[in-house]
């Protein structure tokens, strides 16, 4: 007889198989930017098929640097399916100051996207970066400088995959590769 799983029985969550040589999950208590900023690095260079960035306007994620620009950028190349989704709660800061990554979101338009939070989503207080929806690193405030780095476990990275989306669907727009003087 074959082995089936009454679904009625069990809540209804997207199942996260259990894989046998999967990595346990591990948590790393934060408690500088410094060690937020090495985290985030860590991440977008584990990252394999997807990367969600929620920051206030990524001033203090400095993302525009050559070293994150250049593992964005590996990210992008590494498969024409990946993709990069950024929201920011305000986008001045990477309209004026963030060039490279303008430049990058030029050279990968159709796998990159800025946008800017609105509505409920502007009022959001944490920031965070989750990677294929395993990884996260997340400060619960923004202006403090604690936060969590978690590893392999794709149930959390479910939980903040649901949030960046629930954030992204009151999002607009925001930054474009192309200026014009309309």
């Amino acid at each position: 007889m074959p082995n089936t799983t009454n679904t009625a029985d069990t809540p209804e969550t997207p199942e996260t198989p259990d894989i046998p040589d999967a990595p346990a999950p591990q948590r790393t208590l934060l408690s500088s930017r410094s060690e937020y900023l090495a985290a985030a690095d860590q991440l977008l260079a584990l990252a394999k098929h997807e990367l969600r960035i929620f920051e206030m306007d990524l001033n203090d994620f400095r993302l525009d640097t050559p070293a994150r620009i250049d593992l964005l950028r590996a990210f992008l190349l590494r498969s024409p399916a990946n993709r990069l989704w950024i929201s920011v709660r305000d986008t001045d800061y990477v309209k004026q100051y963030c060039p490279r990554l303008i430049a990058l979101l030029g050279n990968f338009a159709s796998s990159m996207f800025i946008y800017r939070a609105d509505g409920e989503a502007a009022k959001v207080q944490d920031c965070f970066v989750l990677a294929d929806r395993a990884h996260v690193v997340r400060r619960p405030v923004a202006a403090q400088p604690r936060g969590v780095f978690i590893l392999h476990d794709p149930r959390e990275g479910l939980v903040m995959h649901e949030r960046f989306n629930e954030i992204w669907d009151s999002s607009l727009p925001g930054v474009s590769a192309n200026t014009s003087g309309l």
